[in-house]
């Protein structure tokens, strides 16, 4: 059930092989490369990078560790955080649930890959404003997002016999929430196409103004 969220996305990412069905590379594919680029453009150099729902680490916080980023991982899931740290041993990485974590430092830039769709879609807006919260001017962040407007969804077999649950508006939503959170679209992808499982948005936006506490 939707309550229980948290706990079955947790359980999930504990009882299956994330890295081994979906991060088996080790250096990021065609569309992860675009975009990091792309997001690495906006950022000084020595750049303070958050990642929010890090997962193991590879390929994403270790291609940013390697462009001279300072990454800060974030993972409600003690196996990742363990694994991150022997991935990416250059990078610092905490075990929290990245949507309640108040942190007490800036940063340049925030990136979330496959993650926000983990947490309850009602909470979404209130992650962009942190992140906006959280960002240095002229900040940017780079998400990936469900697209299809699915709402709440649990699979009881999503890998190696763990369930998994997902929550998300569709991309028109996101891209107006994203805008009222403080932030300018540069740049948006789908990755995947329209009906398949695996159907997302990718939005790249820039801090534009920073929105007052309680928004």
């Amino acid at each position: 059930m939707k309550n229980n969220m948290r706990k079955t996305v947790k359980e999930g990412y504990e009882k299956g092989n994330y890295q081994a069905q979906f991060r088996i590379n080790k250096d990021p594919n065609k569309m992860e490369l675009l975009f990091l680029k792309k997001f690495l453009s906006y950022l000084p150099e020595r750049p303070d990078v958050l990642d929010l729902g890090c997962g193991p680490g590879i390929p994403l916080d270790r291609y940013l560790v390697a462009k001279g980023c300072k990454v800060t991982g974030i993972d409600i899931s003690q196996k990742h955080i363990k694994m991150a740290k022997i991935n990416v041993p250059k990078a610092k990485f905490i075990n929290k649930d990245f949507s309640k974590i108040k942190l007490s430092k800036t940063f340049d830039g925030i990136i979330s890959f496959y993650a926000i769709f983990h947490i309850p879609r009602e909470e979404h807006k209130n992650l962009f404003l942190k992140m906006n919260e959280i960002l240095d001017k002229d900040g940017v962040i780079l998400v990936t997002l469900g697209a299809s407007g699915s709402g709440y969804i649990e699979a009881d077999d999503w890998m190696a016999g763990a369930r998994m649950a997902w929550d998300s508006y569709d991309y028109d939503t996101y891209k107006n929430m994203i805008i009222h959170s403080g932030f300018k679209i540069l740049k948006t992808a789908f990755e995947g196409h329209e009906g398949a499982d695996e159907y997302h948005y990718w939005v790249l936006a820039k801090k534009k103004w920073h929105l007052p506490s309680g928004t």
